[in-house]
């Protein structure tokens, strides 16, 4: 049975939820059941809801416009998962009772928040959850930091198997691997805009919508290749004049447009039915019409449009498949790059990618071999250009600020050249990013025939560009001076570089509420709901009062401050800082209010903890080990394609471990999760019960 014919009748039912199922999981360990705890509700949870919450919260009073009654018992369902994450929250940190109402003991917060907290975890087992939106990027922190973190399972319970829809990126290097030049091709493959990562397995699919252009792009390559203009001989003997070509050609066709656009032989099977493809065509339309449907044949064929990690076919005793070598050599080559990698690809045909440590050692070899440009890797530098959103900047409209000149293209690469340098250290890497002092200023690294790499002034006109980082409007570039060393109370990382603060904030004003959301998020791992419908989220206009003063006067109502105590207190230290980006002292006329707060994380040495500004934060941040986790964890993200699951702790646990041990490698973290079992298994849709 072929890969495909295995997708067809046994996988693709898996992967539209049919019979996806978590087998063997030590009840100690992990939660297997996905059927809600109905029973557990109405004995222990119910009672204390009627006894604490419901006389504010029911449809009736609805105080807060927050009802609990008729609230859904299976925790994980898209109609109350919001609700019961709220409820857990408020009790956790004690906000709910109010302080003057009738308050449950201690015992019986630890009864309800146990078992909310043992719900919920039941969504992000490996393939159990029927709640969608969990499987968005922007849903990775609902799963249960302490829950991954805290033990060893007994092994990795991987996902199902899976299509993955290419990213635009790949699609678009398939023409150019023909040989050919083809314009005017349309863009099929669209990527969502936003803040979260782009290409996740769960977010796109292929609708008539898309598959129309992507058909009209195959026909214009295939009119391309049996042209006059062609490049490749076989193609062209397909159309001749002289008339139909024997079946050697065909063939020979055939075989030529796999490897080309598939990067791969066709199976036996596949020759044959394509040839019969090509042999109905030709009767209806002639051997000219049949030789271009052969080519759009091809070039629509799912490997042109999707990554199938399927599997081998081999189980193993816990219910997993293995991908099989070629699958690892195309996910390992996109995780790194946009195009095929020959290197994984001949290592599959030679069968080296059997075991874990054949891959580790090639993913190394691979990210070792880098140069200071990271063109070699494009997807380590774009890992960092998603995960802090730096190139928004150049979305975010500004007048050109009084005095000074804002670009924020120079401002993108200027921080690009630092992040660059901060790869190629390989050492302390988060810690590096959250606190270095250094610089670039109007510099880029380039490629010197004679010389290498080398630093170079990115522009010549320099005008009035070094003024966003307060330097003198005198102030004359130097390679000698790259990159600059700023004030320890000024300047600390990339959340206080101008770029980033460019784009989180607003087209004349700070945004703190973003900032403090982006801190929130992918720094301390916690969530925060959307705005709700209706409400308006405009800063009221006070002459001579400061940003902060103004923020407060629109947030400071319970039932926004609920959210806002989230990310403002974390947000308004960057106040520091103008929209532009600009160090400032005074603001509205009133001195600068940078101080700030953590709270409500739920770890102990990071909780309560005051801070007088962002350089004192990041400081403070960038010491944490749970904040290297949480960073693990937006890593594991980025190169799995999907948010992680509770089977996914032991793969975690050892990225953390691997970046520890190696003096904070980004290199050792990328190859510990690359070989992963995690990255390299899928759980069988055959075994198990549903």
């Amino acid at each position: 049975m072929t890969s495909i014919q295995r997708f067809v009748t046994g996988i693709l039912p898996a992967l539209l939820g049919m019979s996806i199922s978590t087998t063997g999981l030590a009840a100690d360990q992990l939660e297997t059941s996905a059927k809600p705890d109905v029973a557990g509700f109405k004995s222990r949870v119910l009672p204390l809801l009627e006894d604490f919450c419901i006389d504010c919260h029911d449809n009736s009073i609805r105080k807060g416009k927050f009802s609990l009654e008729g609230i859904n018992p299976d925790v994980t369902s898209d109609d109350d998962y919001e609700a019961w994450r709220l409820i857990a929250e408020q009790v956790e940190f004690g906000d709910m009772p109010p302080k003057k109402k009738d308050q449950p003991s201690a015992e019986q917060r630890r009864v309800l928040l146990a078992w909310i907290k043992t719900e919920m975890r039941k969504g992000p087992l490996p393939g159990a959850s029927s709640n969608e939106k969990l499987l968005l990027p922007e849903f990775g922190n609902h799963v249960d930091h302490q829950a991954l973190f805290s033990r060893r399972l007994d092994r990795v319970y991987p996902m199902p198997p899976r299509i993955w829809r290419l990213r635009p990126a790949i699609y678009n290097a398939t023409v150019p691997r023909l040989g050919e030049r083809v314009g005017g091709l349309a863009n099929g493959l669209n990527q969502l805009d936003g803040s979260e990562f782009k290409d996740y397995a769960a977010t796109y699919f292929l609708d008539e919508a898309a598959a129309v252009p992507l058909l009209g792009n195959a026909k214009k390559v295939a009119e391309r290749l049996v042209s006059p203009q062609s490049k490749d001989r076989v193609f062209k003997q397909l159309v001749e004049d002289a008339g139909p070509p024997n079946d050697k050609t065909v063939d020979e066709a055939i075989r030529t447009a796999f490897h080309k656009a598939l990067g791969r032989a066709p199976t036996t099977e596949e020759r044959a039915r394509f040839k019969a493809f090509y042999d109905k065509a030709a009767k209806v339309g002639g051997y000219k019409s049949a030789a271009r449907a052969l080519l759009t044949a091809v070039l629509m064929q799912p490997e042109v449009l999707y990554r199938q990690e399927l599997g081998d076919g081999k189980v193993d005793s816990f219910g997993r498949t293995r991908l099989s070598q070629r699958e690892i050599a195309y996910a390992l080559s996109y995780a790194l790059s946009d195009l095929p990698l020959d290197e994984f690809l001949d290592a599959a045909k030679k069968g080296n990618l059997a075991t874990r440590e054949q891959v580790a050692q090639l993913v190394a070899e691979r990210l070792k071999d880098d140069s200071k440009l990271y063109g070699k890797n494009p997807r380590v530098l774009q890992f960092f250009r998603e995960y802090f959103h730096y190139p928004f900047a150049d979305e975010v409209f500004k007048d050109e600020p009084e005095g000074g000149q804002h670009e924020a293209g120079r401002l993108i690469g200027d921080l690009e050249t630092t992040i660059r340098d901060v790869l190629r250290a390989d050492k302390d890497v988060l810690a590096e990013l959250l606190t270095t002092r250094k610089f670039y200023v109007n510099t880029h690294y380039k490629q010197d025939k004679k010389k290498g790499v080398v630093l170079q002034k990115a522009h010549h006109k320099q005008g009035k560009y070094h003024t966003a980082f307060n330097l003198p409007p005198d102030w004359k570039w130097s390679v000698d001076r790259q990159p600059i060393t700023f004030p320890q109370d000024e300047r600390a990382g990339v959340l206080t570089h101008p770029a980033w603060l460019a784009a989180w904030s607003g087209n004349f004003e700070n945004h703190p509420v973003q900032r403090g959301k982006w801190v929130r998020t992918h720094l301390l791992g916690g969530s925060v709901p959307d705005v709700p419908i209706g409400v308006d989220a405009r800063v009221p206009e006070a002459e001579h009062k400061s940003f902060r003063d103004r923020l407060r006067m629109a947030t400071s109502a319970a039932e926004c401050w609920r959210c806002h105590r989230k990310m403002d207190p974390l947000g308004v230290v960057f106040e520091r800082y103008d929209h532009y980006g600009r160090y400032q002292r005074r603001d509205a006329g009133q001195p600068v209010d940078a101080s700030g707060l953590i709270s409500r994380t739920g770890v102990p040495e990071l909780d309560g903890k005051s801070v007088s500004g962002p350089t004192e934060l990041m400081d403070l941040l960038a010491r944490s080990p749970y904040v290297e986790q949480v960073f693990v964890r937006h890593v594991f993200r980025y190169f799995m394609g999907r948010n992680e699951t509770l089977g996914d702790a032991n793969t975690l646990q050892d990225a953390h471990k691997a970046y520890r041990n190696s003096g904070g490698s980004f290199n050792a973290l990328v190859v510990s999760l690359l070989s992963s079992d995690s990255f390299l298994l899928r759980q069988s849709p055959q075994t198990g019960s549903p």
